[in-house]
């Protein structure tokens, strides 16, 4: 399935309740960014699932989603 750049999504997921997030992406960077946490820290980092498009799910410390100041 070819999907089109405006199809590609990233959803980040979470609530009050929970110290953990859900991050879908089909971003190859993000994608890549994540997978090397998963290696480095598999206790907090996890693949949740693949939707066999390119899509994957993660879940990931909540208070590692964050938004940072612009750049000037």
């Amino acid at each position: 399935m070819n999907l089109t750049n405006l199809e590609k999504e990233t959803i980040i997921l979470f609530n009050e309740a929970e110290k953990e997030a859900e991050v879908f992406t089909y971003n190859g960077r993000l994608i890549r960014q994540i997978n090397n946490l998963i290696k480095k820290f598999p206790d907090r980092f996890r693949l949740k699932s693949d939707n066999g498009d390119g899509g994957l799910t993660f879940i990931v410390p909540k208070q590692r989603v964050y938004i940072t100041t612009p750049l000037k």
